[in-house]
């Protein structure tokens, strides 16, 4: 039922940020890089058009760890997935931006930049918990699962 209420959650974070782009003009200034918006005297210009792009950066965020929630354990793989998500979102922002590509407005190459920025924080931890579970199974033994070891303490 969690789960539920997070795809609700994420689909109501994109269709507030649609809602936002339609009530404001696209951004007409020109970006050497998506972090450039995030300069004081930019964002303070376009107050409005920053929380759009703050309400799809977290949309982007929150996506791919809604994704990644229906993989059991598997810390590893979840931070490898991350990590290639995050760089892909950092390199499409950054290279729509530099060639002046008019496929995605520029609050959606900022957001995917944003977004992706942070997705390296969950990553190092699945990284860090994948690493702290492989060391628990190889003291713990592989073979022993958790009835088996409640067994075995009795």
């Amino acid at each position: 039922m969690k789960k539920e209420y997070t795809l609700i959650f994420i689909v109501g974070l994109f269709l507030l940020a649609y809602v936002l782009d339609a009530v404001v003009d696209p951004l007409g200034i020109v970006l050497s890089s998506p972090y450039k918006y995030i300069d004081p005297s930019i964002y303070s210009q376009y107050p409005f058009t920053g929380a759009s792009i703050v309400i799809k950066s977290l949309g982007i965020f929150l996506t791919p760890l809604f994704f990644l929630s229906f993989m059991e354990k598997q810390y590893t793989a979840k931070g490898l997935i991350l990590l290639i998500v995050a760089g892909l979102t950092q390199l499409y922002g950054i290279q729509e931006l530099a060639t002046g590509a008019n496929l995605l407005p520029i609050e959606w190459a900022v957001s995917l930049a944003l977004g992706g920025a942070a997705l390296l924080a969950p990553m190092v931890l699945y990284f860090i918990k994948g690493t702290f579970s492989s060391v628990t199974k190889t003291i713990a033994g592989t073979d022993l699962d958790e009835d088996s070891f409640e067994e075995n303490l009795e």
